[in-house]
Order: structure tokens, then C-alpha cells, then sequence
């Protein structure tokens, strides 16, 4: 009986290794502000992702939020981005409804 793909265990071998390899140097090419931002960014999903979707997140004290840009306020808010103020880089006039210098509240 000739097996079908005799070299297919080699090659997923060769493959996976070079996957992993390529992840791993990915990593090491990134400079160290942008490491600290992506683990930054997945420790913040990760702990607090019910006050996210709540629009109701804490960030840490002396620390500011990112600067992003929303389409619109849902996805602000689902990003934790809710009630953004006049001054911080993410507010957006178009987004303040009441015009009181807040933009994105929960309950405009």
C-alpha cells in the first residue's frame, strides 16, 4: 500500500516551526513603546471588559487614555471611551449631542 502523502508530518513540522518563528521575531522587531502599548491594551481587555461594553471604565490614576478616533459613540463607549471631555485628544464636537462639553455620555 503507497501512503498518499508519505513527507506530510515533516512538513507540518517545518511549517509550525516556522509560524512560531515568525510570531516570535515579530515581537522582537516591535520597539519597546509599542510592546508596552500592546500589553498594555490586552491586560486593559482582559480586566476590565464588562465596564468596557458597560461604557464605565477606570483607568488608572496619572495615566491617560490613548488617542483614538470613533465613527461613532457606541463604539466609543464599547471601547471604554465613554464620556470624553473637552481637552482630552479622542473628543470630538460632532459627538457632543447636548453641547455641554462632554462627548459620548451614557445618558445624554
Amino acid at each position: 500500500m503507497k501512503l498518499r502523502w508519505p513527507n506530510l508530518g515533516r512538513w507540518l513540522l517545518a511549517g509550525i516551526g516556522l509560524a512560531v518563528g515568525a510570531g516570535g521575531g515579530w515581537w522582537f522587531t516591535l520597539k519597546d513603546w509599542q510592546r508596552q502599548d500592546l500589553l498594555f491594551r490586552a491586560k486593559w481587555a482582559m480586566t476590565n471588559r464588562a465596564e468596557a461594553v458597560r461604557g464605565q471604565v477606570n483607568w488608572p490614576a496619572g495615566q491617560e487614555r490613548p488617542h483614538r478616533q470613533f465613527p461613532t459613540c457606541e463604539a466609543a463607549r464599547r471601547a471604554g471611551y465613554g464620556n470624553m471631555r473637552v481637552g482630552e485628544p479622542s473628543y470630538r464636537p460632532e459627538q457632543d449631542v447636548d453641547g455641554d462639553g462632554v462627548a459620548c455620555e451614557r445618558y445624554p
